[in-house]
């Protein structure tokens, strides 16, 4: 059986061997969030990380542009990089929901105590609705769970990663189609 070229490949089996990519970057930006309150130094390669992401997603655009030798349209290179994204937070959400459920299954509980804590030590939000609901939220168990957690990442990541792809593409049309009339790629 012959292997398939790049040319003839689908953009989403394009989209599924980006979303490796994708989801080993996507899964270390989230133990870093995951970390962030421990050090500064993971905070800040957490939100280098979160900045980076629209190049990355540029990346995986112009990678499909460039394997369909320039013939490809805005739509198709937007739903490259949405394949990318989604298969890449699969990835991240597996991950995610080991360590929640798993390494730290109290995590999502902290945080919440953490934030309330930290909200009730600030005079003018001492009675405010924020703190209300969060205390009720925590006494009444209303926390999400790992898996809540993570189908609500996968759909924020996904929508984000549509978004930042679809400008990615119009940017690749744009930078390339020039220069391809000219016989550059």
């Amino acid at each position: 059986m012959e292997k398939e070229t790049d040319k003839n490949k689908s953009v989403y089996a394009h989209g599924a061997e980006q979303g490796v990519m994708t989801g080993i970057y996507l899964t270390v930006l989230s133990l870093l969030l995951f970390y962030s309150g421990a050090s500064a130094i993971l905070s800040g390669l957490a939100v280098g990380m979160v900045l980076a992401m629209p190049w990355l997603l540029f990346v995986v655009v112009r990678r499909y542009y460039r394997a369909t030798g320039g013939t490809t349209d805005v739509t198709t290179m937007w739903l490259a990089g949405l394949m990318a994204t989604f298969f890449g937070s699969l990835i991240c959400a597996m991950a995610d929901y080991l360590w929640l459920e798993f390494v730290s299954p109290g995590f999502i509980f902290e945080q919440a105590q953490a934030a309330l804590d930290n909200d009730k030590s600030l005079p003018a939000m001492r009675n405010t609705e924020l703190v209300t609901s969060l205390q009720r939220a925590i006494d009444g168990g209303l926390l999400p769970t790992p898996i809540e957690f993570v189908a609500n990442m996968i759909l924020l990541t996904t929508f984000a990663g549509s978004i930042t792809s679809l400008i990615a593409g119009f940017i690749v049309n744009a930078l390339y189609k020039k220069s391809d009339r000219r016989g550059k790629l």
